[in-house]
């Protein structure tokens, strides 16, 4: 009987042994796992430090920023507001305390923060006009770096890593621009560290020297033994890079190959016929045979280039989680992947979605993509600056770049450039969001009825309707909206054009005669009610030919036109506005320029008074054009930016604009939420490209009459009587 309990028994404590065996192993394995990720995190944190401390604020601002993607943790948080600090970019680094700040109280953050509100504060009390005032404010950031290297020292010395290893002494060889790069030296002793900044540091050179087939081996390593989503990442962008040479073609691929040695040797058949024969009707048919073959092997390349991406694709959408698929980085990198993989349509969408997004995440990706979007509509005379933001523009291509490294995108700088770059391609995403549709003005005058008028930037074949619009009035829709624009009023109403042409040395040759040619279609497309000025400029400007109904007048004026020196945009933009002095209806100015303004100090005094009287400015940017510079002349004229990637292209821009500035329509409503509120926002948006435009405007009084007012008698109830007291006064006191 006690011989049959015992059996019994065994079995039992063996399972029992067995399952507190494997629940020990799994603990082990999760302890060991959490101990190597603390440790990767200790160390990347200690060599950022050192590479602030080392003046290479770029490399420690994205290595903090990936440390605290990886695990999210008080000290990368830290370091990644000192960078912005020391960089004296201190919109970025009050923003980025500000958000940490919401979510736990750390002494560090909060004396890093203040320290650069004092410069900005500090600053706000100088004299621009004072000979010394940029040695002050050199002064001011001084006391700001001294401030925040106390700060640095402090967190560094809460870092407990062996800071005196060979190891780590490599890493900071390599990432510092101030050493020698990874020397053959360092990369032995990198060789010998297995931690997964070395191996991340061994792929990143890898990559760089071209060998893909190394830095996918040691990325799959880095990836087996910590699958976080950076990690994945950069699996992911090496397949999509370079698939066929990391791991051979696929099934799909060499069926496609197949087809296209098939296509091929059937395209060298109908070529030899052709050589050969001496039919012309066989030729023509022969040629377009030729033609749809050709088309169909570069169908089958284009299918080729994009299968590695299509792999990639797959991976990351089946190996992360779904609780990591609603973040910007998942949402980035997929649309990156669609775009190699030639899926533009869904590679939008998630953009879209990225940019049109709510997120008020805290992480590095969604903070980054934040400052790229508000960079990028200053950029375009968007007045979305920060009160603490000072008046320097980044750059976006640096923000960009902060992306790129983040999500390990595989672009070079160079690419950057290209049209064809997914950075490019982002651009134009936010081009078609954000200019699509110009809301050119708010009239309020009839408060509480209040018109928008909507210039729709975007080639349509047809008129939109009602349906088309959604409208937003302080965030909640409105639907009684109606389109009052009247077409016959519009083809009636007066509308006066001044084409602004470059003329500097270098327009000489084509660009100068493509130019002329894209002018002279334009002159003869517009209508006979629409008057023609052109003016010119080089180092100042001058009027070739004054307001005409004459076509013929400005045709001869634009084949005059000879090659000048430099480039003085503001002359250019404040001679047509002395041609557009007086005259009423629709004032248009069409800006071209192949080169950086010379006078850009001054190009705000011009820009105020063309919007003040309503003169909308249409640029074109075209050769080596500062893009962000004639996009920005034209959005703060409520026009449209468009750049010419070749001479060629001008004609189709010059007739694109030509629509452009015809597709106008009024949107009238009544306002539906807090009629007393006096500062108040609209939102438009059309279905066409998801294209939206937002726009702040004040009831009566403008903005900037404000303090005007506040020392007059007032004449009126601006909520209640036309205009306010101020466009009494403008209009002699009638309503």
């Amino acid at each position: 009987m006690q011989e049959a309990k015992k059996k019994k028994i065994r079995p039992a404590m063996i399972a029992a042994v067995v399952i507190v065996a494997v629940i020990a192993a799994v603990g082990i394995f999760f302890f060991l796992r959490i101990r190597r990720l603390e440790t990767q995190v200790k160390q990347q944190n200690y060599v950022s430090s050192r590479l602030i401390e080392m003046g290479d604020y770029e490399q420690a601002r994205i290595l903090a920023a990936q440390t605290d993607q990886i695990r999210n943790n008080i000290t990368s948080r830290q370091l990644l507001v000192l960078a912005s600090g020391f960089q004296a970019d201190y919109s970025s680094g009050i923003r980025y305390a500000e958000g940490y700040l919401e979510q736990e109280e750390d002494e560090a953050i909060e004396l890093a923060k203040d320290a650069m509100i004092h410069f900005v504060n500090a600053e706000e009390e100088l004299d621009e006009n004072d000979y010394s005032y940029y040695e002050q404010c050199e002064n001011l950031k001084e006391e700001v770096r001294t401030m925040l290297l106390s700060l640095l020292l402090r967190v560094q010395n809460t870092i407990k890593v062996n800071k005196s290893s060979e190891s780590i002494l490599a890493m900071l060889d390599m990432m510092s621009s101030q050493g020698q790069g990874l020397t053959p030296e360092a990369l032995a002793e990198l060789e010998k560290d297995n931690s997964p900044l070395s191996r991340k540091l061994q792929t990143a050179y890898a990559i760089q020297t071209g060998d893909y087939t190394k830095a996918f081996e040691t990325a799959k390593k880095t990836f087996e033994e910590n699958d976080s989503f950076e990690n994945r990442a950069m699996l992911a962008n090496l397949v999509a890079k370079s698939g066929s040479l990391i791991d051979g073609d696929d099934e799909r691929t060499t069926e496609l190959r197949r087809q296209q040695d098939e296509l091929r040797q059937e395209l060298n058949s109908l070529q030899n016929q052709y050589y050969q024969s001496t039919s012309a009707t066989e030729q023509s048919k022969l040629t377009r045979q030729i033609e749809n073959l050709q088309a169909e092997i570069q169908d089958c390349e284009d299918e080729i280039a994009a299968e590695p991406a299509k792999r990639a694709i797959n991976f990351i959408e089946t190996t992360t989680p779904i609780s990591e698929r609603d973040t910007v980085s998942y949402r980035l990198e997929l649309a990156q992947l669609y775009y190699q993989a030639k899926d533009r349509e869904r590679a939008k969408d998630l953009l879209v979605e990225v940019i049109k997004g709510d997120d008020q995440s805290h992480d590095p990706a969604t903070m980054l993509m934040n400052d790229f979007i508000v960079f990028y509509q200053m950029m375009n005379g968007q007045e979305v600056k920060p009160d603490y933001m000072d008046d320097q523009i980044l750059n976006v291509a640096v923000i960009w770049d902060r992306i790129a490294q983040l999500l390990n995108f595989i672009e070079s700088g160079w690419q950057y450039a290209e049209a064809e770059s997914f950075y490019g391609y982002v651009l134009s995403i936010l081009d078609e969001l954000y200019n699509g549709i110009i809301i050119r003005e708010i009239d309020a005058t009839r408060f509480p009825t209040v018109r928008v008028t909507v210039n729709v930037a975007m080639d349509l074949d047809k008129k939109l309707v009602k349906d088309n619009f959604s409208l937003l009035e302080m965030d909640e829709r409105v639907t009684n909206f109606e389109i009052i624009s009247n077409e016959e009023q519009e083809m009636d109403e007066a509308m006066s054009v001044v084409l602004v042409v470059d003329r500097s040395g270098s327009m000489g040759g084509a660009p100068m005669d493509d130019t002329k040619k894209a002018v002279s279609n334009f002159i003869k497309s517009i209508n006979d009610n629409v008057k023609a000025s052109l003016v010119t400029f080089d180092d100042s400007a001058y009027v070739e030919c004054e307001l005409t109904n004459n076509q013929n007048e400005v045709l001869r004026a634009i084949q005059a036109v000879n090659i000048g020196g430099g480039t003085n945009i503001y002359s250019g933009l404040e001679k047509a506005g002395e041609v557009l002095n007086n005259v009423s209806g629709r004032k248009i100015v069409i800006l071209l320029s192949d080169g950086a303004d010379g006078s850009r100090g001054y190009i705000d005094t011009v820009l105020d008074d063309l919007n003040r009287r309503n003169i909308y400015v249409y640029s074109v940017g075209f050769g080596g054009a500062d893009t962000e510079y004639l996009s920005y002349i034209a959005t703060r004229c409520r026009g449209k930016f468009i750049q010419a990637d070749s001479s060629e292209m001008l004609g189709e821009i010059y007739s694109a604009i030509g629509n452009y500035m015809v597709n106008d329509y009024i949107l009238q409503f009544d306002v539906v939420m807090s009629p007393e509120e006096f500062t108040r926002n609209v939102n438009v948006s059309v279905d066409v490209n998801d294209a939206f435009a937002e726009k702040e405007y004040h009831v009566g009084v403008p903005y900037e009459n404000i303090v005007d007012e506040a020392n007059l008698e007032p004449e009126a109830d601006y909520f209640n009587q036309i205009g306010g007291s101020w466009m009494n006064r403008q209009q002699g006191g009638q309503e």
